[in-house]
């Protein structure tokens, strides 16, 4: 029999339609069960507010697909919603469709009085007709609480302690009618029988494309993981030590695939052969690399890095070349900021890094490696200038999307700015930069760029840029001693301008101090020739080599 035959359903699905109340009550009962294979909750209130948005329009919202099999009893946790789930031989596995049914548990069976604070905190807008996020635990006298609605007995009830409930008729109907539409909502689904767990998996992975698409780690771990295992993320928390903050799962995968040579999983579609030990073997090679970058290149956190085109790269070199030569370590330094200022760094593609991998694999030395990766890189002179130079910045807002906003900002910690009032140079650890899961009542992106803050009260210019540190106002550093000041590279006589109002005259002088240092920053970091030529003992060894060869 085929692996194609194997691989398959020895029964149709069975379809059917669940009514939003009939899924709150298997859920209640602890008959939905979720897989230890599906994908990190992805939706945020924006997802949940658009769901229940469709459902009260009558749009569909996608199907269903459910596993009926065997469960154990256990906690079952749907968002803020945990259920104690009694063992079942009926239990309904989601397969597709867990950030739906979430949206619904964590939303309409929550307990508390006046859900806040958390993505399935949505209230409904009476007035306005629009469901919203509640942030305060102050609701306004419009709003109904969708948990109020999961049976028609408590929206009754609700409906006659509402201060509103006597007066406002208009309102009362709308609350029936919201009730009904959300509850007596069908969703049609999918129920699957007899497929084991490798076969769910694969059909996990084949049914997840739409919605909030599955990044390629989610998918690599249902593949590969095994119950409760999530080999990336444990990986990447091995590596927090280093101060180099969290990496991206993404990342971290396609550093090992490149690695390793592992084919990209989203288009294998199924568990292929994943060499024996891979995760850890770039692991260990990652850490080489994030020790290189932040220690010797100076570039402290992976979100400054200007390209991460090095740190991909650089897991294929520490991989074939693990031993430790600071000299070495002293050109891929130079490697990393030479690629960064020209921009030769930039172009990541999986054609370009698979070829410079290969050649590093064939590569006898670490020295010959580092030579020729170096010499592929554009030459830097006076004729021709750099594309990412930090002095274009000096003149216009920061911004840490582009490599040169970021160079910029490199420049400024290399200052080593320094607390006022301890007059030392803190960790960099302790400057907020970090994507922390904040809540997003506000729906919006953390920017790294909160590392740094004006200190003209005016739009961040490059020339009245400063280092953020923690629980420093910019009121502080310009009261501040001399020595503070120039960790800060402002100088007292500019402090004077900026204090007399003269913020043109201050940035005339701030743009001539900062060109004069990242000059010197530049060239310091990029070396020059007799930096960059081989060591003496690297090309008598690989005069040997060849001797040896040649025989």
């Amino acid at each position: 029999m085929s692996d194609n035959v194997k691989n398959s359903l020895s029964r149709r699905p069975e379809a059917r339609g669940f009514r939003v109340e009939q899924l709150l009550e298997e859920a209640s009962l602890g008959r939905i069960r979720i897989p230890s294979f599906q994908r990190p909750l992805r939706w945020r209130s924006k997802h949940v507010i658009e769901f229940y948005d469709s459902i009260i329009r009558g749009f569909p919202v996608g199907e269903l697909l459910l596993s009926r099999e065997h469960a154990d009893a256990g906690e079952v946790s749907f968002g803020s919603v945990t259920i104690d789930a009694p063992e079942r031989h009926d239990a309904l596995w989601v397969i597709d469709g867990q950030q739906r049914i979430t949206a619904l548990v964590a939303t309409l069976l929550r307990q508390e009085e006046v859900p806040c604070r958390d993505y399935w905190a949505i209230w409904y807008d009476l007035e306005n007709e629009k469901f919203q996020l509640l942030m305060s635990k102050s609701p306004g006298p419009t709003l109904l609480p969708l948990n109020v609605l999961n049976d028609s007995v408590k929206q009754l009830r609700w409906i006659r302690n509402w201060p509103l409930g006597e007066e406002r008729e208009d309102l009362v109907d709308r609350v029936l009618q919201i009730g009904k539409a959300i509850r007596e909502y069908e969703i049609p689904a999918y129920i699957v029988e007899g497929a084991d767990e490798n076969l769910l998996r694969l059909i996990f992975t084949r049914s997840n494309t739409g919605g909030v698409n599955m990044k390629e780690s989610e998918i690599f771990e249902a593949l590969y993981g095994g119950e409760g295992d999530r080999p990336i993320r444990t990986a990447i928390s091995r590596l927090i030590d280093l101060g180099f903050g969290q990496l991206d799962e993404d990342l971290f995968l396609r550093c090992m695939r490149i690695t390793c040579n592992v084919a990209r999983t989203d288009a294998v579609g199924e568990a292929g052969n994943l060499p024996e030990g891979a995760i850890r073997r770039t692991e260990v090679a990652l850490r080489r690399a994030i020790q290189t970058i932040s220690g010797t290149a100076g570039i402290p956190h992976w979100k400054l890095l200007p390209y991460r085109f090095p740190l991909i790269l650089l897991t294929v070199f520490y991989d074939k070349f693990g031993e430790t030569d600071e000299r070495i370590d002293r050109l891929i330094g130079k490697w990393i900021w030479r690629g960064a200022v020209t921009g030769d760094h930039e172009d990541s593609t999986d054609a370009r890094v698979q070829r410079l991998a290969a050649e590093i694999r064939k590569s006898k030395s670490a020295g010959e490696t580092i030579q020729n990766l170096i010499s592929k890189l554009h030459p830097i002179d006076s004729k021709s200038p750099v594309q990412n130079s930090p002095r274009e910045e000096i003149d216009r807002e920061i911004r840490l999307n582009r490599a040169s906003g970021k160079i910029f900002i490199l420049g400024l910690l290399a200052a080593n700015p320094k607390n006022p009032d301890e007059n030392v140079t803190p960790l960099f650890g302790a400057i907020d930069i970090e994507n922390d899961e904040e809540l997003e009542a506000v729906e919006r992106e953390i920017d790294p760029a909160k590392i740094s803050v004006s200190i003209t009260g005016d739009t961040k210019l490059g020339t009245d840029t400063v280092i953020r540190l923690p629980n420093v106002q910019a009121s502080q550093i310009l009261s501040s001693s001399e020595a503070v000041l120039n960790s800060y590279l402002i100088t007292q006589d500019q402090v004077k301008l900026l204090n007399q109002g003269n913020q043109s005259e201050f940035r005339r002088l701030r743009r001539k101090s900062l060109t004069e240092y990242f000059e010197e920053f530049i060239n310091d970091r990029i070396g020059d020739r007799n930096d960059l030529r081989p060591s003496i003992s690297s090309i008598v060894s690989n005069g040997s080599v060849a001797k040896e060869e040649n025989k």
